[in-house]
């Protein structure tokens, strides 16, 4: 690895990571946080094939080596196969981060079985399957981490986003139920949350708070900010290094100080009164 890469501080150095949807916003942050620290990250994508070139270049340019693998999430059958043309192709999956995600904006009323089969297709049931293929090697091993990507509208709840905001809390669940199942055998399993991220939408119809400029949003944010895909990469970076190997089936929050617990707006709690 060139200069930039830090190479042995967190103790990842050659290890190999699948990140799902990870040539755009913070999944292509993650890809390249752990270029950096030395690991081979693997992007799997759907849509935006250039976007995945574009990320593996940025890879390359700093001395790394990174693969692509088009796939479609929702077609869950078809992830253990993926897994093992991945292994093959690159040996023992070490790290997977299961980041990508949809969230289509839709009333209660108009969701139908095929919108609600797609989303937990995508949100929940992919992590699981890829999670299932993936870990008999990390077992056999004794060293993996898993990381699930959620989002705090799983715990406050969200209009039009009922299939979404279910998901992601069942997300939590999957999170803590297989991590104790393999926390005996060297792999850790954990749950990052981030708050309102400032990301490129693929789908802006599916995002009407983008026409206030996430308003609503910053009056829950502590830090009264939108996060970077950056920040929620760094916490990524630390569940997946040696320096979390005691921590598993946790929810790490990347918010802001935006948390289930923290429901006060600013103009009740603010840096005037200090």
């Amino acid at each position: 690895m060139s200069k930039q890469t830090n190479g042995n501080s967190f103790g990842i150095s050659g290890r190999v990571a699948v990140i799902s949807g990870g040539n755009r916003n913070i999944g292509r942050s993650i890809v390249l946080t752990l270029a950096r620290e030395g690991v081979m990250p693997i992007v799997l994508f759907r849509d935006g094939e250039e976007e995945a070139k574009k990320v593996c270049a940025e890879v390359a340019e700093i001395g790394g080596r990174a693969a692509m693998y088009q796939t479609d999430l929702a077609d869950t059958a078809s992830l253990a196969p993926l897994v093992r043309k991945i292994e093959q192709d690159h040996g023992g999956i070490d790290i997977l981060v299961n980041n990508a995600a949809i969230r289509p904006n839709t009333k209660i009323s108009k969701i139908t079985l095929e919108e609600w089969d797609l989303v937990f297709n995508t949100n929940l049931k992919a992590p699981f399957f890829l999670s299932q293929a993936v870990l008999p090697g990390m077992v056999k091993r004794k060293w993996g981490r898993i990381i699930n990507i959620g989002g705090t509208d799983a715990y406050w709840g969200k209009l039009r986003r009922a299939h979404g905001v279910s998901a992601k809390l069942g997300l939590v669940g999957l999170t803590r139920a297989m991590a104790l199942e393999v926390a005996r055998f060297g792999v850790t399993i954990n749950v990052v949350i981030p708050g309102t991220i400032d990301t490129q939408r693929p789908h802006p119809e599916w995002y009407p708070e983008l026409k206030t400029g996430y308003a609503e949003r910053l009056e829950r944010i502590p830090m009264a900010r939108l996060g970077e895909p950056q920040q929620v990469a760094n916490a990524c970076l630390f569940l997946a290094s040696e320096l979390a190997s005691f921590t598993t089936a946790q929810e790490l929050f990347a918010s802001g100080g935006a948390v289930p617990l923290v429901r006060q707006t600013l103009d009740e709690y603010s840096a005037e009164e200090f």
